[in-house]
């Protein structure tokens, strides 16, 4: 697929088959994510991989469906609330493979360096899209879950990272279902959201 056809298909899948991701898939797609750009050229990046369904289906148990109010959506971000809330476990029990892609986190970013620290949590975002990208490219879905409330440590509990190792968020892959709800796109244009030499 053309680089720019890739990213403007690229959507957030919430609904996958049980079609499995073959191997050799799943590690193009990991390599993509690993060549990403680093703070400081460290690429302290460690990524966990779950591809064995009694684990992602350990992993689901941790995230709970969001209540979602939202009956008639007036808006791009409704029509995603009315979609994504419910599905914040069945996305990820679902799913072929989740990956957490780990990295390690120099300073606290509620620390008093916490700027700094927005270094490493960046990187790993480059890390995220760079996955999400070659999803794309190779007709998989995605998806991105940010771990909130009691999650972080719950998974913390669950996985064992070694010191220091910060989730940013877990990446759900797999085969879209047919019918996958995608909510319709914020326009976002050179013309309309860009700004040449000053506001």
């Amino acid at each position: 697929m053309e680089f720019y056809e890739t990213v403007n298909r690229r959507r957030s899948i919430r609904q996958f088959t049980d079609a499995p991701i073959a191997r050799e898939v799943l590690e193009r797609v990991l390599e993509a994510g690993l060549a990403a750009p680093s703070s400081d050229h460290q690429r302290r990046w460690e990524l966990v991989v779950l591809a064995d369904r009694d684990r992602i289906h350990e992993l689901a148990q941790i995230v709970k469906p969001y209540p979602c109010r939202v009956k008639e959506p007036k808006s791009p971000q409704q029509e995603m609330f009315k979609i994504a809330f419910p599905r914040q476990r069945t996305m990820i029990e679902e799913a072929a493979a989740v990956v957490l892609p780990y990295f390690k986190c120099k300073y606290a970013l509620d620390g008093p360096q916490g700027t700094y620290a927005l270094n490493d949590f960046g990187a790993a975002w480059c890390v995220i899209e760079n996955m999400l990208l070659a999803a794309t490219a190779e007709g998989l879905g995605s998806v991105v879950h940010i771990p909130v409330k009691k999650e972080p440590e719950q998974i913390a509990a669950l996985i064992q990272p070694k010191k220091d190792y910060q989730l940013p968020a877990l990446v759900m892959l797999g085969h879209p279902a047919p019918d996958a709800e995608v909510p319709a796109q914020v326009e976002a244009t050179v013309a309309k959201n860009v700004h040449w030499n000053e506001w």
